[in-house]
């Protein structure tokens, strides 16, 4: 079993940062009748004030209703769905892995993000469980219990999964610590230990079983 993550894993993070920096500063900008950059200021100021501690953080529809913004939160995902970028080696690697791993993917995003992102990216038929930590679990972070549940859920033990994403403490850290395996990818380089890309993954897998034990 091999499972990811999303955002800076597998798709790059401009369409997220275009929705909730460019997308919701203009609708709050025409609300308030800001000039874009004293509204993308508050904006922002209002979501440390929250902290991504916070459920709230991770929710469009909260914020519309904040800011008291007009359209919906759907609309605002819609318009940015063109700026989904997947990273180039993506397809083919995952392609690879279909025939010989249960794949899944285990992200901090919210559903309603993971959707378009999936959907705009053709990344949907690759993934036999897809979880929200904050959509699924109601977690706003992916902790050691949070990746235990997982396992759960896809029918494995930690021990014969291994994650794969981006993030040091929530996709190397945090899935060890629930006894699976856990590979970094730093695609700028600059975190020690880490692979440059997902085809480095195909080379740490090559000396495996080509079948799944979760297949069997």
């Amino acid at each position: 079993m091999v499972t990811f993550d999303l955002d800076g894993t597998l798709v790059d993070h401009t369409f997220a940062d275009l929705v909730w920096h460019e997308g919701m500063a203009r609708l709050y900008a025409q609300r308030e009748g800001l000039p874009l950059e004293e509204a993308r200021g508050r904006i922002l100021a209002a979501y440390d004030e929250v902290g991504d501690e916070a459920l709230e953080w991770y929710d469009l529809g909260y914020w519309f209703r904040r800011f008291g913004l007009q359209g919906s939160p759907r609309e605002l995902l819609e318009r940015y769905r063109h700026a989904v970028r997947v990273y180039p080696e993506v397809h083919e690697v995952l392609q690879e892995l279909k025939g010989r791993y249960r794949l899944a993917l285990l992200s901090n995003a919210s559903r309603d993000f993971m959707e378009v992102e999936l959907e705009e990216g053709r990344l949907k038929g690759y993934f036999d469980l897809v979880i929200s930590a904050v959509s699924d679990f109601g977690r706003v972070k992916k902790d050691p219990e949070f990746y235990r549940h997982a396992c759960c859920l896809l029918g494995v033990s930690p021990e014969e999964a291994l994650h794969v994403g981006d993030h040091v403490r929530f996709d190397l850290i945090a899935p060890r610590e629930a006894g699976m395996r856990s590979l970094l990818v730093s695609r700028n380089g600059r975190k020690a230990g880490a692979i440059g890309d997902l085809r480095a993954l195909l080379d740490v897998l090559m000396g495996e079983p080509h079948e799944d034990r979760c297949r069997q």
